[in-house]
């Protein structure tokens, strides 16, 4: 086996060329061999001309996992998921099998653009709040499991992002999200069904939870190229952006240029005018060929005035890209732009970036292959104790914006489950600072400052080598 071969666990993005990152393209490029299911293979075809190519059909994960590690014997593998490898892809299987035959320092996982993102950035919704993420398939996790998740989230009033919300032999399990979600008193909120996304024949339709509910017609036009986001406290619904406007909101990943998208990229480079915070200017700056104009103003007024000025450059003629870091939807103040933009009548495309869960994610490993719940540190008293709940419910947890001297009243709290977890801040950057460790033993490494983004990864979880493993379920199907 070369030495110097090594494995990539790519994640390709939604599907449109525009949303892979420059990474992924790169890892596909120092790849001999490139391993995937064949729908997704077709997605990447112009990179593949000079590779040899392994494909298989839908329920060949195992084999897939198998067959890529096989051949590092004769070179570098590219083994793709769609997606974020970490979002119900091939993140854990893949560093799982890789683990029982070289060392975890020859495979790396890959982040890209998940599809709940984008369809958040297509159709102009924002979390400010947080967002659970939850998988109706049942192929892989007992449906009570799934049913448990639901509950306590629709409880909690959360935002919900459903994958795999039904297929042709699988139906009820989404009427009976609906049926919990209406009669947790949710049967108003908005419902986005996303087809499609970032793909030929993309398409969004909004309806609300009771009326998908009644509507027969309305669910039979869901399948397995559907997600469905259903509204909650913190998600804001600002409008339809507008492919191809002037005026772009582009999400520039967690700092390192490598985790652009091509679509990132191509705007920067084609704006005549690019806003935004002095910081994320920086770290772009060898990219933007127009005016650079930094956020003026108080904190909560600048992305609104960067969309002002912005607009105004438009209505001359310009093309301008307003930065936002991370990705657009999640969190942050990108609302603000969209908000503002609503409200002036003007449009904005909105491009999707990398969001930083996903890239700490991947740099740690495969945490987050199952459900999990994106959520802002909720501070002291009972709102923590939604932690615990979500938790003991089996959500892998994302906290952004923790303050690691508070890290204490998380791990006193939950610390008893001794979940394999992931403390980072700055990833990607040169400040990058990374602690790999069970969540009872981060307490002993004495962080301090602000900012930093913890991952609790799944009960299904290790750790070997600093790097997590999570299994997502494979074993009740496969025996590998």
């Amino acid at each position: 086996m070369p030495s110097e071969s090594k494995l990539y666990i790519v994640g390709i993005g939604p599907g449109g060329h525009d949303q892979i990152t420059r990474k992924a393209v790169e890892a596909i490029r120092r790849s001999d061999y490139v391993v995937g299911y064949k729908t997704y293979l077709d997605l990447v075809r112009d990179l593949l001309a000079d590779k040899q190519v392994v494909s298989s059909g839908m329920g060949g994960e195992v084999d897939r996992a198998r067959t890529a590690v096989d051949l590092l014997e004769k070179g570098s593998v590219a083994l793709i998921s769609s997606g974020d490898p970490n979002i119900y892809g091939m993140g854990g299987l893949g560093l799982e099998v890789a683990s029982h035959r070289v060392g975890l320092d020859r495979a790396e996982v890959v982040p890209g653009i998940t599809s709940f993102t984008a369809a958040a950035c297509r159709s102009g919704i924002t979390f400010r709040d947080s967002v659970a993420i939850i998988s109706l398939s049942d192929l892989l996790t007992p449906w009570d499991d799934i049913e448990r998740r639901v509950r306590a989230t629709a409880a909690a009033g959360m935002p919900l992002a459903l994958y795999n919300p039904r297929s042709k032999k699988r139906t009820w399990q989404l009427e009976k999200t609906l049926e919990i979600c209406s009669r947790q008193g949710r049967g108003n909120e908005d419902l986005l069904v996303a087809k499609k996304v970032a793909r030929p024949g993309e398409e969004f339709l909004w309806a609300t939870v009771d009326r998908m509910r009644e509507k027969e017609e309305l669910r039979n036009g869901v399948d397995m190229f559907s997600l469905i986001i259903i509204g909650g406290k913190g998600m804001v619904r600002s409008g339809s952006p507008v492919p191809g406007s002037r005026i772009g909101l582009v999400g520039i990943g967690p700092g390192d240029q490598s985790h652009l998208t091509l679509e990132a990229e191509r705007l920067l480079k084609g704006s005549e005018m690019v806003l935004g915070a002095e910081r994320y200017l920086r770290s772009m700056k060898e990219l933007i060929r127009g005016e650079i104009i930094p956020h003026r103003g108080v904190l909560e007024e600048r992305m609104r005035s960067s969309l002002l000025t912005a607009k105004a450059a438009s209505d001359r003629g310009k093309t301008a890209s307003i930065l936002a870091g991370g990705d657009p939807s999640l969190f942050g103040s990108s609302w603000r732009v969209l908000e503002e933009a609503r409200v002036s009548g003007c449009s904005v495309h909105v491009a999707p970036g990398l969001s930083a869960f996903s890239a700490v994610a991947a740099r740690t490993g495969a945490p987050l292959v199952n459900d999990f719940v994106v959520l802002s540190w909720p501070g002291d008293g009972p709102r923590l104790g939604k932690i615990l709940t979500l938790m003991e419910k089996g959500f892998g947890m994302v906290i952004y914006n923790l303050d690691a001297g508070r890290l204490s009243l998380l791990t006193d709290l939950v610390g008893h489950m001794d979940r394999a977890s992931a403390l980072a801040r700055d990833v990607t950057r040169p400040e990058e600072v990374v602690v790999v460790a069970n969540i009872s033993d981060l307490v002993a490494h004495k962080l301090e400052g602000k900012r930093w983004t913890l991952i609790v990864a799944g009960p299904n979880s290790y750790i070997q080598n600093d790097k997590i493993i999570t299994r997502r379920g494979y074993e009740t199907k496969y025996n590998y």
